[in-house]
Formats: C-alpha cells, structure tokens, sequence
C-alpha cells in the first residue's frame, strides 16, 4: 500500500510494479501530482505553482522513467531560453560555468571573482557537499558586491525557489556538480510540453495501472496498522466516512513524514524524541503568485528573473512560451511569483498590495502588459519545502527511509533522505528507498 499519489508515492509504486509486485496507492485527493496537481480554469491549464524538471534527461524524474523504459511517453519541452532583468535591461543567462565571464549583468571584476567562489564548487565531489550542509550559503556571499548578491538572489530563485539565506552550502554545491557538464550534468530544464506539470504523474499511473497495480482517488488513510513492530494492515476512510480494514504488511507512506507521524499512529507507537526531531523539518516556504492571460505574447523568452532589492517580483515565467497547448488560442499565460512571510498568506490586504506591485512592475518591464491583460487569479500558500535546502535540514538530515524497530514500514517524499528540489527530490528519494523495500519484500 503506497498512502499519497504525488511524484514519490507514485515512483516508489511504479518501481515496485516493475518488479511483479501488487500495489495499490491511495489518494485522499481527487486528482493525482499531490504538490504538482494541475487545473483548468477558464480553458488555461494552471499549476499549482511553477514546477520546472531541473537537469533534464539527467534528472531523478527522468532516470526513473529511463529505468521503467516509459521515457518516451512523456514529451518534454526544453527550457533554455532564460533571462535576467535590471534597469538597465535584459541580460542573458549563464548555461555553464564559463559562461559566467560573459555575464553582462556584471562589471568583469566581479564575474572573474565569482568564477573563483563557484568553480570549486562545481568541481567538488558529493561527499565533500555533506560537510557544508549546516553551513548557510550567505556564509560565502556576505563579502560579495551589491550587483553579485543580487545575481545569486536571482540565481536562487531559479534553483529553489527561495532566498540565499535559506539555502544550505551544501545543497547549492550539489546544484553546482549536477549543471557541470564536465562531471556529466546538464543546466538545462524542461516541462511537459502539453501543459500541467502533473503530466509526470499521469504517465507514472497510466504505467502502474497497465502491470495490474492499482490507483484510487479519494481515499484517505486514517491509520497505520502496527502490532508486534510489524505493519499489519491500514484503516482506510472513503468518502461517505465509513472505515475500512485492508491487512498489509508492507505500507509506504508518501507525504511529509513530520505530517505523517502525527497523523497516520497510535501514541506510543513511535518514539516521542524521534518525533520531535522529524518535527523539526515542518519549516514553511510561503508564496505570492498570480497567473496572468494576455491577449498576445508579450516576449519570446520563456523565464526571466528581475534582479535586484527594488523588484518585489522575483520571477516571471511565461508557460504559454514554454508549453502553447496550456493557453486556448489566441491567449497566452504567464505566471509572476516572490516568497513572503509566512503571515502574508493570510493578509488580503497585504497580498492585494504585492500584486499591484507585481503588475506595476512588469508594466514597466512591458509597456504593453496592462493593455493586453484578460484576467489576472492571485494565489498565496503556505509551502513545506524548505525542508529540503535549508542549513542543517537537507540531504541526510531529513526522515531516514525507514524507522529502526519497525517492519514493513518505509517513507518517501522530498522530506525524507534525498537531495534536489521538490519533485526531483521526491523522485531521488524512491530511487534510494526502492532497493531497501525490494529487501523486505523478498525476505
């Protein structure tokens, strides 16, 4: 039993299909992408926020499909045409190393100082990143220029969707090492190029379901079922609130473990101390996105980051340029997105008051944005993936895979041990979790 279909539950479970197990995942919800779960609103297709596959064909995602021999299933578009913003216009953006010494963005001083700082970096191994995942990336930018903090300001967002002071060292070198295409990585990006992020997620369960695995929606899993420190069944709770008992001996559990834990047990079952410290990585990311439909295309480009303290808006990414079939013809979407504070979320009026910033912004970036503009959908949410780049709560700092003293019990997810961002983190970490279920089930 697989409890989540999001990208790790829905991995984890085409893995093990793959190798002639019954499975059977359990969504509460009604769609499939959990996190990625996309949706139509006025004939646009809209992510829930903006998900981008990092590394390409070299991505956790993309070596599982590999693997399973699906690949091909889904179509993906490259995401290469990328932009930097300042006042003093467009700047284009580094896609390798050595590109940085002709970052216009940049007086040279500061590219060739930058170079020193990333270089090392890139050309570290992965085991060497672990000793600096306490360490705060500011640790190493603090002393940089005004232009080169703001540069990686820009280059955060592209990469975790967050500020520098939130990231870990260690975590920001293996993005480093895995775009180094000397070490056999990729800068590239893509997206599903029918639109909806949640297109990964509907290839993994077209596949599950043709090896005879199951996939249902709209099934809760109010407990896990643990006698004897052995797993023997689940509790689940369909839709008209009736309860279910389906024995199991084998449950893998896909959503955030410090969620998980609380919700999913009986007390006492779990240590109150391993608990706590689980507990620890429920650290949120919260943003401020709005989708916009235009009546024309207002750039080629397909993402563009505006740099700099005065730009509210951190990122701009025209979906419509990336993915065509996301917009009904004639119409085209882009999404404009910054983190905030977690109270933000809940403050309308300081939500309204950063989208008018935000629209402000790219109507100065844009002249012709407010003329075009159909309709604009603000969103704001509280997000849980900070957990997998913040100092101190990243790689094997996170929830271990499976709990010392308990059989038949495994977690997966971007909370649980991996590295990478979101999605790619979730797929990274069934990568690692797969071999260990695979033991229990054959012993």
């Amino acid at each position: 039993m697989v409890i989540g279909a999001g990208v790790g539950g829905l991995t984890t479970a085409a893995l093990l299909t793959s190798q002639g197990h019954k499975v059977r995942v359990l969504e509460k919800s009604s769609k499939l992408g959990g996190r990625t779960a996309s949706m139509k609103f006025r004939n646009h297709i809209l992510d829930n926020g903006f998900h981008i596959m990092p590394f390409y064909k070299k991505s956790a995602i993309f070596t599982v499909l590999k693997k399973l021999k699906i690949e091909s299933h889904l179509k993906l578009a490259k995401v290469d045409d990328i932009a930097f913003y300042s006042t003093d216009g467009f700047h284009g953006y580094p896609k390798g190393i050595l590109d940085l010494l002709k970052l216009s963005l940049l007086p040279f001083k500061s590219r060739v100082k930058l170079l020193k700082i990333l270089l090392p970096l890139a050309f570290t191994s992965m085991a060497k990143t672990e000793l600096w995942d306490d360490t705060p990336l500011t640790d190493i930018t603090n002393n940089l220029d005004s232009d080169t903090n703001a540069f990686f300001e820009s280059v955060c967002m592209l990469a975790f969707a967050d500020t520098a002071d939130h990231i870990s060292l260690g975590e920001f070198a293996r993005t480093m090492i895995r775009a180094n295409p000397f070490k056999g990585g990729t800068s590239e990006f893509a997206y599903p190029d029918k639109g909806g992020y949640d297109s990964i997620s509907h290839v993994l369960s077209d596949y599950i379901l043709s090896k005879n695995g199951e996939v249902d929606t709209q099934q809760s899993v109010k407990k896990v079922i643990i006698e004897n420190s052995k797993v023997t069944g689940i509790i689940i709770k369909d839709v008209g609130g009736s309860e279910q008992l389906i024995p199991t001996n084998c449950v893998v559990v896909s959503y955030p473990a410090y969620h998980a834990l609380n919700q999913l047990f009986e007390k006492n079952i779990i240590d109150d101390k391993f608990i706590q410290k689980i507990n620890k990585l429920n650290k949120t990311t919260s943003v401020v996105e709005v989708h916009f439909a235009l009546k024309s295309k207002i750039d080629s480009r397909q993402v563009v980051f505006p740099v700099g303290k005065e730009y509210v808006t951190k990122g701009i990414f025209f979906i419509s340029n990336i993915a065509p079939s996301v917009s009904p013809p004639g119409e085209h979407l882009i999404i404009a997105g910054t983190p905030v504070n977690p109270q933000v979320t809940d403050d309308s009026i300081a939500i309204k008051s950063i989208v008018d910033k935000m629209r402000s912004e790219i109507s100065s970036i844009y002249p012709k944005f407010k003329t075009e503009l159909i309709w604009e959908r603000p969103m704001a949410w509280k997000l849980v993936e900070s957990v997998v780049k913040e100092p101190g709560k990243v790689w094997k700092s996170k929830m271990p895979h499976q709990i010392p003293g308990i059989d038949g019990l495994f977690f997966v997810g971007d909370s649980t041990i991996s590295y990478g961002i979101g999605t790619d983190s979730a797929a990274h970490s069934s990568i690692l979790c797969h071999p260990k279920i695979e033991s229990f089930l054959k012993s």
